[in-house]
């Protein structure tokens, strides 16, 4: 019976062999599909063309999954975030990536997911999160290629092995899909879970940094300084009332935005073989941690070969020439008064930070709990609109003297003097 038993394990390992080695042989077939497992979110097998040998599987795009791709990469760059588009398609009972294809299949959703340590959760579905989304968006799979334990398949001259003739993204649109998630997971993430506008907006004149939020029930807010929990000490924290704030900073805004035309911003993406170049040089570093330490001469080949294979992209990629993006302005007939009126708070919040907009507050003076003592806080506007502002303002200011037909003071008097603050012009009398 031992020896019946070794002989059986024995042949259960040569045929785990053999299936390694085969599918291994495949990885390295252009457009050939193993046809065993879950595509790639993006793609469905189908038989392989006449052209291409009519032997196997390759895989085409899935009309169904890359419509959903393109929905998610268009609220992407419409300035929403990632966990925005995740519950967006949640609520819309969109299938998640490891769902949608037990729908093609027609089998149930759901099944079983790491838990605690030794144990497992099953759900009924798996939902849509920013982590799927984000993993989805940076799999290279979009590009077409072949990946094996989260790296291309590469052949014999360092170039990626492709498993489809239609790829749903191109190098280029990668990149900037790519570009949009790094820019969201750098600070720059977007709040609807409270009611703030000033948000990143507002900051404490006396250290510099934000304010916040505080609110309590049965309580008008405040917008505070937070320099405790930042670990630092305020010499003069400030405070102010959120609605004298956000009322003032709202006027201060429209007044200078609100009857400027608004614009369609249209980016087409270029190309920059520097991404992938820093990745596959990153690959060969790593490869190259793996020299001498083979033991057969066939060992030391196949590692010689994928040296030389990557060596080869390296020197493709460098000398392949950055194509610069471009950028379309269309008018949209429509101002900033209009689009403000229309967004919700994230949304106002939104356009104050792209528009560069900070208000500092300083703190208090006696008496000064009726109404916003103006002397407390200062406007800037640093941002694109900048000078688009200063423009109507002065043409504003250029009407008002217009219709007051001023004049040249006459000798002794008062004289109205101009001085330069920053961007911004003071009048003085």
């Amino acid at each position: 019976m031992t020896m019946f038993a070794f002989a059986a394990q024995v042949e259960a390992q040569s045929i785990s062999d053999r299936v390694t080695g085969a599918m291994a042989a495949i990885r390295k077939m252009p457009l050939r599909w193993s046809g065993g497992g879950r595509p790639p979110y993006g793609y469905m097998p189908a038989p392989m063309p006449q052209e291409h040998g009519g032997i196997g599987w390759t895989l085409v795009p899935d009309p169904d999954a890359v419509a959903i791709i393109e929905r998610i990469v268009r609220e992407l760059l419409e300035d929403k975030t990632v966990s925005a588009v995740a519950a967006g398609l949640n609520t819309d009972g969109i299938p998640s990536p490891r769902d949608h294809w037990a729908v093609k299949m027609k089998r149930d959703k759901g099944g079983k997911t790491g838990g605690a340590k030794g144990s497992h959760v099953v759900r009924d579905v798996f939902k849509w999160t920013p982590a799927v989304i984000t993993r989805m968006l940076r799999n290279e799979s979009l590009l077409g290629w072949k990946m094996h334990k989260g790296k291309p398949v590469r052949d014999a001259e360092g170039n990626p092995v492709m498993q489809t003739e239609q790829p749903i993204m191109t190098r280029a649109e990668f990149d900037a899909i790519g570009a949009v998630l790094d820019s969201r997971s750098i600070d720059n993430r977007e709040r609807h879970d409270t009611d703030a506008l000033l948000l990143r907006v507002i900051h404490c004149d006396s250290c510099g940094g934000r304010m916040y939020l505080s609110k309590q029930e049965g309580k008008r807010g405040n917008y505070k300084c937070n320099s405790h929990a930042r670990g630092d000490l305020c010499e003069a924290p400030s405070n102010i009332r959120a609605d004298w704030a956000d009322e003032y900073v709202t006027a201060e805004f429209l007044r200078l935005v609100g009857s400027i035309g608004t614009k369609l911003v249209v980016e087409t993406p270029g190309y920059d073989p520097e991404p992938e170049l820093l990745a596959t040089v990153a690959e060969f570093a790593e490869h190259q941690e793996q020299k001498g330490r083979q033991k057969s001469k066939h060992a030391a080949k196949a590692w010689q070969d994928r040296a030389d294979a990557l060596d080869a992209r390296i020197a493709l990629l460098e000398a392949t020439e950055k194509v610069e993006p471009s950028r379309t302005v269309t008018p949209t007939g429509r101002t900033f008064a209009d689009e403000w009126a229309e967004k919700d708070t994230a949304g106002r919040r939104a356009m104050l930070i792209e528009a560069g907009v900070r208000l500092d507050v300083r703190r208090g003076t006696r008496g000064g709990w009726r109404k916003l003592d103006t002397r407390r806080v200062d406007f800037t506007m640093r941002g694109e609109l900048d000078p688009a502002a200063e423009a109507v303002t002065d043409t504003a200011g250029d009407q008002e003297a217009e219709s007051r037909n001023d004049a040249p003071p006459a000798l002794g008097n008062a004289v109205r003097l101009m001085e330069t603050s920053g961007d911004h012009v003071l009048v003085a009398a």
